[in-house]
């Protein structure tokens, strides 16, 4: 939804907002300067998934009257750009735009949020008791199983009510 907005559809400083041209492999900014390939890199996450990214650098941005829009950096623009990232949002964004995709964003919205509310209001959680990570991620486990395991024991009571009946 961020995306549709007309502050994000107008933020220069937006890689979404800016031209690629495919034969020059250059980027194009909103001042209509270009951004030039110098190289490309490598680098693992935590997860070992390789991510590939290309980067650009404006010749110059001296003198451009929207570059405090466009970055805080003091220097020319530099960019760094995974063109498999690219792809992938793309991807999703046509799926977001199908009717099944919409239908399930809809349902995903609305899943949650149930949840959330039941355990900051019912259960009355509503911060950590540990610090850091692991331990955070602890915490939520518990939380997940004690809201599960709590539903699991309304929905047996309801059936053997009606089973009862």
């Amino acid at each position: 939804h961020k995306e549709k907005s007309k502050s994000w559809q107008n933020d220069i400083s937006k890689l979404d907002n800016w031209q690629y041209d495919e034969i020059q492999d250059t980027w194009t900014c909103a001042a209509g300067r270009q951004l030039l390939y110098r190289y490309e890199s490598k680098e693992k996450t935590e997860s070992g998934y390789e991510i590939r990214r290309r980067h650009y650098r404006s010749e110059s941005c001296e003198g451009c009257p929207l570059k405090a829009n466009c970055t805080k950096a003091q220097g020319n623009r530099e960019i760094s750009v995974s063109f498999q990232y690219l792809r992938y949002k793309e991807q999703v964004r046509e799926k977001l735009r199908s009717e099944e995709g919409y239908a399930l964003s809809v349902r995903r919205m609305i899943e949650p949020e149930s949840v959330f509310g039941q355990i900051k209001n019912n259960r009355g959680f509503r911060r950590f008791l540990l610090r850091g990570l692991q331990k955070v991620s602890l915490e939520v486990g518990w939380l997940s199983l004690a809201h599960n395991l709590l539903k699991k024991v309304a929905a047996d009571r309801k059936r053997e009510k009606t089973v009862q009946e």
